[in-house]
């Protein structure tokens, strides 16, 4: 029932102009299966006005470079700090879903209670993901990765301490991947809304009000 509630009012967000039976590009951020929710809801949503959707998969923070530059026509979704750092993507400001921050380990049991928690371990994150970047800003003992399948790999190996995804991926990635030691922490870091976004050339399918 949620999900038709989102679909409804994503689409009525999307104003139908000279776009019927166009494409537009989206850009979709490797390693993370929770997106997939966010791309069917888009492929229901646009149907709706004549559009259809590509999607390019790729790394976190080319996948912002293409988006932001133009040669993609948007992103499926990012939280609402991404709006603000890159300004020509504009956010639909109905949030699409939320995403669940959350942080993975396979020999630690302790309670989050916020970042500052984790500054004593050894933290992977992948490059582009800005909810993990914000939590970790500052930390030094952080590791950086393309993708998260590598990450959880290495988690699994010992060579990082946690690593920090949405809830969703990593619960789909651990499970695909057959990792069964690696755990998610509780309570989540945080709750966040999580924005369809297009390139600014765009901006007439997002209304001004």
């Amino acid at each position: 029932m949620k999900k038709i509630v989102f679909i409804l009012t994503i689409t009525s967000l999307l104003i139908k102009v000279a776009y019927a039976d166009s494409v537009l590009r989206l850009t979709q951020v490797a390693d993370t299966p929770g997106q997939i929710i966010g791309v069917e809801i888009l492929k229901v949503a646009y149907r709706k006005i004549g559009i259809s959707i590509e999607l390019s998969i790729l790394p976190g923070k080319r996948a912002l470079k293409e988006s932001s530059e133009g040669r993609a026509d948007g992103e499926v979704y990012r939280i609402f700090e991404i709006g603000e750092t890159y300004p020509t993507l504009i956010r639909v400001p109905t949030p699409l879903y939320y995403i669940e921050s959350s942080v993975f380990t396979r020999k630690y049991d302790f309670k989050i209670t916020d970042c500052s928690a984790l500054s004593n371990y050894s933290i992977g994150i992948v490059r582009g993901i800005k909810h993990a970047e914000l939590c970790t800003e500052g930390m030094n003992n952080v590791q950086v990765f393309p993708y998260s399948s590598i990450m959880l790999k290495l988690l699994d190996a010992d060579k990082i301490d946690l690593l920090i995804t949405t809830k969703i991926s990593g619960l789909v990635l651990t499970k695909k991947m057959g990792l069964k030691s690696i755990y998610p922490l509780f309570p989540p870091l945080s709750r966040k809304n999580v924005y369809h976004y297009l390139h600014e050339k765009h901006k007439e399918l997002i209304p001004k009000n």
